[in-house]
């Protein structure tokens, strides 16, 4: 009788002892973030860090110990935010930055440089082009792949709302006429520059220079001060689809 308890009790401490480990070492597995793979399989750490080092190839770095291909992440969450995979060209940077979560739609930025090699400039010139950065805007619909986000695609993804839709032809419209008063201004600008140079010396600055400057200017800063209709009809989805 005593033998028997005693294996009884033997065998509740081992069982307790593997669940205590199994459940420490899963707990070890969960974490604050997370990288989602292409396979569908979704691996959690405290720190993930995507590494770029020289002369080797970039992968991504879980608690500074495991090693991930980026090739087969599709997916990651750290610290910075969460990161969606980019497959729209080559030029783009291969993951992008969501900024708007939203109940279906959802905004990603990436950026990429950009070089200004200017008129005459040759390659054998000191320091090189000039060089920035250029924001590239995304969205995904259902956390599904992204997308160039731009009118056509939008206009594919929003159709099952009027009010987006509606929004986005206010902004097609704005971009027609943004365009035809582009090219008002610089018409402008470039006449009256010929007008001055011309007329040098008989008169000043021709009043044509001051009429196009002063167009450009004006729709710069209307332009400035004028919501994101791309995003806007983002948002607007988002929050009838919320109500």
């Amino acid at each position: 009788m005593k033998k028997l308890i005693y294996l009884l009790t033997f065998c509740l401490a081992a069982s307790f002892s593997a669940n205590a480990q199994r459940g420490e070492i899963e707990s070890t597995r969960q974490g604050r973030f997370f990288i989602k793979q292409q396979n569908g399989q979704i691996v959690y750490a405290n720190k993930i860090q995507l590494k770029s080092p020289l002369f080797k190839q970039n992968h991504f770095l879980l608690d500074d110990s495991l090693k991930y291909n980026p090739t087969t992440v599709a997916a990651f969450q750290n610290e910075q935010g969460y990161f969606a995979r980019v497959d729209y060209g080559n030029s783009y940077d291969d993951f992008a930055k969501r900024v708007l979560d939203g109940p279906r739609i959802d905004k990603f930025y990436t950026s990429r440089t950009v070089y200004d090699y200017g008129y005459g400039y040759s390659p054998y010139d000191f320091g090189g082009p000039r060089t920035s950065r250029r924001r590239i805007n995304f969205f995904s619909k259902d956390d599904g792949p992204l997308y160039l986000m731009d009118y056509n695609n939008l206009r594919d993804a929003l159709a099952d709302n009027a009010a987006s839709l509606q929004i986005l032809q206010q902004y097609r419209r704005n971009k027609v006429i943004n365009t035809g008063v582009s090219i008002v201004g610089a018409g402008l600008l470039a006449i009256g520059s010929l007008s001055t140079i011309n007329n040098a010396q008989s008169s000043g600055v021709s009043p044509l220079v001051y009429a196009g400057g002063g167009i450009l200017g004006a729709q710069f800063v209307i332009n400035l001060f004028q919501k994101d209709k791309l995003t806007q009809a983002m948002e607007v989805y988002n929050y009838q689809v919320q109500q």
